[in-house]
């Protein structure tokens, strides 16, 4: 079997333009910014581990903080971004569940990975077309969706109240479905 030659390969040359593309949207490929403001070097994004503390502004400039919830509620983290067919698709059923799960303990901290200049406006505009009741967090830079290693979006994480990640899910989820209430009844206890 001869060697693969890049030049004569095209689907090869296709495949490694989408990993470099991928690298730069996460911001993996010559990152020179660190986050240790927001890491905890014990904290890893995966399940049973305490989630990843970090601070973020919401719509409004107020600035979140992860930790904050700690003790008292339980949070559905969701990385999302209004030009996602999948986060558009879920939107609907996020804004259903909100309710009674915020009465009973749950906070939705929706992160935002729009970019550019219009970001904030496409999230504002995303909010008001889908009239979600509760205000996304803004992370144009990715750091947070990096921190928590995100390739794919929509990806959700539910935290306990005690700051440890229960559930990790990525693509769309109704959060109304039996399945869904499951996973929630799992935190809230």
């Amino acid at each position: 079997m001869g060697r693969i030659r890049f030049g004569q390969e095209t689907w090869l040359r296709h495949i490694l333009v989408a990993w470099l593309l991928a690298l730069a949207l996460t911001g993996q490929a010559g990152a020179g910014e660190k986050l240790e403001p927001l890491r905890d070097p014990k904290a890893r994004p995966e399940v049973g581990a305490l989630a990843p503390d970090f601070v973020l502004p919401n719509l409004d400039g107020q600035q979140v903080r992860l930790s904050d919830f700690r003790g008292r509620k339980a949070v559905l983290l969701m990385f999302w971004a209004s030009w996602c067919p999948s986060c558009r698709e879920e939107a609907p059923t996020n804004r259903r569940a909100y309710a009674p799960y915020r009465d009973r303990g749950l906070e939705f901290l929706a992160v935002s990975i729009d970019q550019g200049s219009g970001a904030e406006e496409a999230v504002r505009t995303f909010v008001a077309e889908f009239n979600l009741p509760y205000r996304p967090l803004l992370d144009p830079r990715t750091e947070v969706f990096n921190l928590y290693q995100g390739r794919f979006i929509p990806t959700m994480f539910l935290i306990d109240r005690e700051g440890r990640i229960r559930h990790k899910g990525v693509g769309y989820r109704d959060w109304t479905s039996e399945d869904s209430r499951k996973l929630v009844e799992q935190v809230l206890r």
